[in-house]
């Protein structure tokens, strides 16, 4: 564990500063070239993705019938469109999320979007979004361009 001068560990540090930015999201017009490419390495670099039972209910409801490896491969093959602390209280965590679009159609006219816990690597939940949606009706109060992302690395501007 690293101490830093404050006394407390790095962690602790980060998790106060997530704190600030718990339920705000930044989208991905609103993205430097920098956070794009550090968070889709990020996403990338999660060797094994747990499927929360959460995730496995909501596509239950939702009637998507898709597999692990489906949900899964999104990740090199999509777009993310949102990055998103969250606050998990059973935990008392701050966690980043991702939201992605996967480029892949199904059944002819949807879209797999999945969202990735990148704190815990959990797959959250996913939902079918169809291919013509312009996502007119996207509220833009939710978002916030000033919004930090966490875990930038100059090193990632090269993604794999």
């Amino acid at each position: 564990m690293i101490i830093l001068k404050s006394g407390r560990s790095k962690w602790v540090e980060e998790q106060l500063e997530m704190s600030k930015y718990i339920g705000m999201r930044k989208h991905r017009s609103q993205f430097t070239q920098l956070e794009l490419n550090s968070i889709t390495s990020r996403l990338k670099s999660i060797e094994r993705w747990k499927l929360c039972h959460h995730a496995l209910d909501r596509m239950r409801e939702r009637q998507i019938n898709v597999t692990y490896d489906d949900v899964v491969s999104t990740i090199h093959n999509c777009k993310v469109f949102e990055y998103k602390i969250d606050y998990h209280k059973k935990t008392n965590r701050c966690q980043e999320r991702v939201g992605v679009l996967g480029n892949a159609v199904i059944n002819h006219c949807y879209n797999l979007n999945v969202v990735y816990n990148l704190s815990n690597s959990q797959i959250v939940s996913a939902w079918l979004t169809r291919v013509d949606d312009l996502h007119y009706t996207l509220d833009w109060s939710l978002y916030n361009k000033d919004m930090k992302v966490f875990g930038l690395y100059e090193d990632n501007l090269k993604v794999k």
